[in-house]
């Protein structure tokens, strides 16, 4: 038996965090080209300006603990299975998981968060699709890894440079 199907969940931690750390130089590019070529006004705010008031601790209960668990599940989980049960193949999952990452953020914060929260919706969704022959619990511990290390870098690392 392979060592994957033995400790699942240690391989997706392993996804979950190259994820992550690809995610997070990977939005920054995007966010930096984005800032480059389009006017600030249509960008819009970021969505961490409504944690602005937050105590550090209670941002990283919320940022980096609960919103990234719901958000992968409501984002990842649920458009990623059912992408799967009408037999779509991975790319196309992997797809349907980037746009609905990106029109949730899109819809309520501004353009750049959404396109930018596309692209990292788009790697989270690969990390699941990755993990997923091992089941939806490492699948979802995977994507869940990578969205919770891409806020802990921004929040609280390039917030600070």
């Amino acid at each position: 038996m392979p060592v994957i199907e033995r400790q699942p969940y240690r391989y997706a931690l392993g996804v979950g965090v190259g994820i992550g750390l690809l995610g997070t130089v990977s939005v920054a590019l995007v966010a930096y080209l984005l800032q480059l070529l389009l006017p600030r006004t249509i960008l819009g705010p970021s969505a961490a300006t409504a944690f602005a008031n937050f105590g550090p601790w209670s941002m990283l209960l919320m940022c980096v603990f609960l919103i990234p668990f719901v958000e992968t599940f409501i984002a990842q989980l649920l458009p990623l299975e059912l992408g799967r049960l009408a037999r779509l193949n991975d790319v196309t999952c992997i797809a349907l998981g980037a746009m609905a990452f990106g029109a949730g953020y899109y819809m309520s914060v501004s353009l750049a968060h959404g396109v930018c929260s596309a692209t990292a919706g788009a790697l989270f969704a690969t990390g699941y699709m990755a993990m997923r022959p091992w089941g939806y619990f490492p699948a979802f511990w995977a994507s869940c890894v990578a969205h919770a290390l891409n806020n802990f870098i921004f929040l609280f690392v390039i917030a600070l440079i």
